[in-house]
């Protein structure tokens, strides 16, 4: 499972495979230059504890004999054949002193390359995640917060990329030091390196014991780091409604509820991954005393020398470093399996809504049909819209009208695809919208909303969002379209003036002229209105009119509208109540039917602005 894992991040590693090959003959080299240097024990040994190079006499054979004329290597004798020791350790100084060098050149050589790879997986990563959730449809993030999909996109992807080079640094260069001290070991003594080997293997079935319980652990912490964010995401993005409210202090106990969650989940990993390491050591140090024990009587027996004994202990506790090493990137490995199976959940999930593959004409010559069209909500059973039939005729501006929940937005979500029917079907020219791929279908619709929604960028850049291909001057006379052309050359840097997240430095009326000013540049034949106009006064609210106004000649329109008299001029009005139809005409025909809802609906509004005027 955890293999078959870490081996579906290998082609997000692929553009970068010629790296990581340089990067791990390098880690090898390194390693095996750091193991070999340990060999200038023998000779220090030697001359420091006077034993001869004979002392073993013949007994030295195979590859103790070789370790033996390596360290004679090092070995200066004087005229009278005695051991030149300054001479002996100048030696073994040089040679300590370039095998570092090597070593460290080649450390610093891998390790930058790894970076590089690191890095530039981590991006490869990172834009697939957020590519595909480009491609979502609306019910996967309905369905999800926020902040945790930021998580993926930062924490999970941070985590997978670091566990996975540290990894590979691992399994490529910790083996060659393992190798290399084990082969020392061998040769100096058979019997003392199986019971070490025992000893390192006890220490790997312990590790395997906690792995199940990090997992676990891991999977919380991830989910954990996702409600911080959820509730910095919140706080951050609704600051005016938390402050207007007198809700900052509630908010940094919930943040503070989130981080101690997280704290709490932080210490329990670390504490059963930190332990691992001690009962390691623990087990490391009993071996070590029982090699001492064993490996001290070879030497009175004379199967040894002293120096042979001294490296054999320190390549034992060299050898329980990559162990180490490896015991604990099991750990990691688990760790970091968490946050990937995080990403590949998004990564695996299929939008609900699939594009077709035919182009759909910008030409509207046949109405759009809703045939007995049928929609709920995955969470809710009853339907939202229920065996509607409606035809909008070309160039026709149409307006729903109704209570809140009659299904208004949903006719219009469905319209443009962000849903589809659980039954029936919309034609549009001649075709179900199914058949349409996505881009040329949208290309169709120009949107304006209730919540409009401005990027923290330039006036300029949120008008061509749309249309990033437009001239200046078509900009320019979008926004005087829209109304909004003379109060952006009031604001201090005019069209480069930022509008701030989410337009937060505009009003929103201004905000509405803008985001129907970006709608009139792209120049769509169908337009949609979802409440445009209800939570502005009304002077905003009639320069926006205007601005509609300017927008629906010779264009299919559909209006959606809480206040019933800005649809008044209106061709037809649909009026909707509990996902269907109930009464359609125009507004004087439906004003006509005194037992209607309509009637009823205008007559609550008109009673309402009387009363709120006489009030004033």
């Amino acid at each position: 499972m955890l293999f078959r894992l870490y081996r579906r991040l290998l082609p997000f590693a692929k553009p970068y495979r010629g790296k990581m090959v340089v990067s791990s003959i390098f880690n090898i080299l390194s390693n095996f230059v750091g193991s070999v240097n340990m060999l200038a024990l023998l000779p220090i040994v030697a001359i420091v504890i006077g034993e001869s190079n004979t002392s073993l006499g013949g007994s030295v054979k195979g590859g103790a004999a070789w370790l033996q004329k390596f360290s004679n290597l090092f070995i200066v004798h004087g005229a009278s054949g005695a051991i030149d020791q300054t001479g002996s350790l100048f030696r073994i100084a040089i040679f300590v002193l370039g095998t570092y060098l090597l070593k460290n050149i080649f450390q610093y050589a891998s390790g930058y390359m790894m970076a590089v790879v690191e890095s530039g997986m981590s991006r490869s990563l990172r834009d697939a995640v957020f590519e595909k959730l480009s491609t979502l449809s609306l019910d996967y993030y309905y369905d999800r917060k926020s902040g945790q999909l930021l998580s993926r996109l930062t924490n999970d992807v941070n985590s997978v990329n670091s566990t996975l080079s540290s990894s590979i640094m691992t399994l490529i260069g910790q083996p060659v030091q393992f190798a290399v001290f084990l082969t020392g070991m061998i040769i100096i003594n058979v019997k003392m390196t199986i019971i070490s080997l025992f000893i390192a293997a006890l220490s790997l079935y312990l590790v395997r014991l906690f792995r199940t319980t990090i997992k676990t652990m891991a999977h919380r912490l991830q989910h954990l780091q996702g409600d911080i964010l959820s509730v910095a995401q919140e706080m951050i993005s609704g600051v005016k409604v938390v402050k207007s409210f007198g809700m900052e202090r509630y908010e940094v106990r919930r943040f503070k509820t989130e981080t101690e969650k997280h704290y709490n989940g932080t210490r329990r990993i670390a504490r059963v991954r930190l332990l691992t390491s001690p009962l390691n050591e623990m087990l490391a140090v009993l071996g070590f005393i029982g090699i001492l024990w064993f490996g001290g009587g070879e030497v009175f027996a004379g199967h040894m020398t002293g120096a042979f004994l001294i490296y054999f202990l320190v390549a034992l506790i060299q050898l329980m470093q990559p162990v180490r090493n490896i015991s604990d990137l099991n750990t990691r490995l688990y760790e970091g399996s968490a946050a990937a199976e995080n990403l590949f959940a998004i990564l695996d999930a299929e939008p609900s809504v699939k594009p077709g593959v035919e182009k759909a004409s910008r030409i509207i010559e046949q109405p759009i049909v809703f045939d007995d069209v049928s929609f709920h909500y995955q969470s809710v059973t009853e339907n939202a819209v229920d065996h509607l039939d409606l035809e909008i005729y070309p160039n026709e501006v149409l307006a729903l009208v109704g209570p809140s929940g009659a299904g208004k937005t949903t006719l219009v979500d469905l319209l443009v695809r962000f849903y589809d029917p659980t039954s029936g079907r919309i034609m549009l020219g001649g075709r179900d919208i199914r058949d349409y791929e996505f881009e040329s279908l949208r290309a169709l619709f120009g949107i304006v909303t209730q919540d409009t929604l401005l990027f923290h960028d330039t006036i300029l850049n949120n008008i061509a969002y749309g249309n990033r291909d437009a001239s200046t001057q078509m900009i320019f006379e979008a926004a005087k379209a829209a109304n909004a052309h003379n109060f952006i050359l009031q604001m201090p840097d005019g069209y480069d003036t930022l509008a701030g997240d989410r337009g937060v430095r505009l009003s929103g009326g201004q905000r509405q002229r803008i985001a129907i000013a970006r709608a009139l540049l792209k120049d769509p034949p169908i337009l949609i209105f979802d409440e445009a106009t209800s939570a502005l006064d009304t002077e905003s609210e009639m320069l926006v009119q205007e601005a509609i106004q300017n927008l629906l000649h010779h264009r299919t329109a559909v209006v959606i509208a809480h206040r019933l008299s800005t649809i008044q001029q209106a061709d037809r009005i649909a009026v909707m109540d509990k996902g269907r139809i109930v009464e359609m005409g125009s507004h004087n025909e439906l004003l006509s039917q005194k037992d209607g809802l309509y009637h009823r609906l205008y007559t609550i509004q008109s009673r309402a602005g009387t009363e709120s005027v006489a009030t004033i």
